[in-house]
């Protein structure tokens, strides 16, 4: 299912520029849409957790495509690989959960290089382990796959991302499984992200806020 989502996000990145023939068009220095690359690290807690495991650290990377819908609001989508994972100290287990992550949200310019960002996301498992420590390996460790914590996972998301170059970006992020709210009992992520940004193609085509050629 990722896979055709991947696709399908890259081919409207691909055919937006083909859109304009249809109507008049105007031209503007500012984007319309740009094409991003992510990558950072993510800090994972298991919510409802009677256990009372550590966050752990891990991270993720992805694509981010953005349309902006008029001078103040954008909308965005991603396709990121995420680590979320929490341990145990005392003896030192750590668990590690990977997923495609699909984030999309609505984007509020507050300024110049300030946005605020809030929305929801779908996330596919991929592959899990549990690591332990193991003397007799080479590397000090073992580790065993293990069944996702939760196959499939939705919640919401609301963060903030400031410009500190025209390409590049730094944004925070917090996400949280709706099922905390909906379905106390089952296991739940809540994640922290911290992302570097690098957006190095944008569209100028103006589609959602045209205006009249200059005569």
């Amino acid at each position: 299912m990722h896979i055709h989502f991947k696709a399908a996000l890259i081919g409207l990145f691909l055919l937006s520029p083909g859109l304009a023939p249809l109507s008049a068009q105007t031209y503007s220095n500012k984007e319309s849409s740009i094409l991003s690359f992510t990558a950072g690290v993510t800090s994972s807690n298991l919510l409802n957790d009677s256990i009372h495991f550590k966050p752990g650290i891990l991270f993720h990377g992805g694509l981010a495509y953005s349309l902006m819908l008029n001078e103040r609001l954008n909308a965005g989508i991603e396709v990121q690989y995420t680590g979320k994972a929490f341990k145990n100290e005392s003896p030192i287990i750590k668990y590690r959960y990977y997923f495609v992550d699909i984030p999309l949200y609505l984007q509020l310019k507050l300024g110049g290089s300030i946005r605020v960002n809030a929305g929801g996301f779908y996330s596919i498992a991929t592959n899990s382990q549990v690591v332990t420590i193991d003397p007799s390996k080479a590397n000090g460790v073992n580790a065993t796959k293990i069944n996702a914590l939760k196959p499939t996972d939705y919640g919401f998301l609301a963060g903030v991302e400031f410009d500190v170059s025209k390409d590049i970006a730094i944004s925070a992020r917090y996400s949280i499984s709706g099922s905390t709210f909906f379905q106390k009992n089952e296991p739940n992520f809540g994640v922290f992200q911290l992302s570097l940004k690098y957006s190095p193609i944008r569209t100028y085509q103006v589609f959602f806020h045209r205006k009249e050629e200059q005569k």
